[in-house]
């Protein structure tokens, strides 16, 4: 387990932010409650964070990272552009277990950006995470707290205890549910991955 473990609750929730956006400043790993799973967090500008992540969860080929914004209209300085479905989806489902794949822009981090120029981007519904991401001052980068193929970790404990973490956040028991995953490309939204949010794949 980490060195350190941080209880959430309401009287500790501004302190657990300010630890754990100054871990991930630090170029540190940190074990956080995401939407339905705990994860691995890292801030995407940050070389060193990365690289600890990528020790934590390697990317196979053609995989990339999902980043955290941590306000919905934050996601217009990272892409080219945000199509009509996507906005629609942003209103609908944002913050929450939504995420979207759109063509990446010009200021996006390398870490983030796919092969095929994407990047894929949430505002999550956990109100305690998009405090870590502003108080951060950039992108996170989230995956889940799981080694490959294991079961998903809802609760702090479940994470492998043989790893390189900075801190965590002990958010009690989640529900391992993932966040819906859609690419939008033009007027087409295609469904990658459904998980909370229930999407039919096409424009809302």
């Amino acid at each position: 387990m980490p060195v350190e473990t941080i209880p959430l609750s309401d009287g500790s929730q501004a302190e657990a932010v300010a630890r754990a956006a100054a871990a991930l400043r630090a170029r540190g790993v940190a074990l956080l409650p995401a939407e339905g799973v705990y994860g691995f967090h890292a801030l995407a500008a940050s070389v060193e964070g990365v690289a600890r992540l990528e020790r934590l969860k390697p990317r196979g080929a053609g995989k990339a990272w999902i980043a955290l914004v941590g306000r919905p209209g934050d996601v217009y300085r990272w892409v080219a552009s945000v199509p009509a479905p996507a906005a629609g989806l942003i209103r609908a489902h944002w913050p929450g277990a939504l995420t979207l794949v759109l063509d990446g822009g010009p200021m996006l981090p390398a870490a983030l950006r796919a092969a095929d120029g994407t990047v894929a981007l949430r505002c999550p519904g956990n109100a305690f995470l998009r405090d870590v991401v502003l108080a951060a001052g950039g992108l996170v980068i989230s995956t889940s707290a799981n080694r490959p193929g294991g079961p998903p970790a809802v609760h702090v404990g479940d994470a492998p205890e043989d790893v390189d973490v900075a801190i965590a956040v002990d958010g009690g028991p989640l529900s391992g549910s993932l966040s819906t995953v859609a690419r939008v490309s033009g007027e087409v939204v295609t469904v990658l991955r459904q998980g909370s949010v229930r999407l039919d794949g096409t424009s809302p």
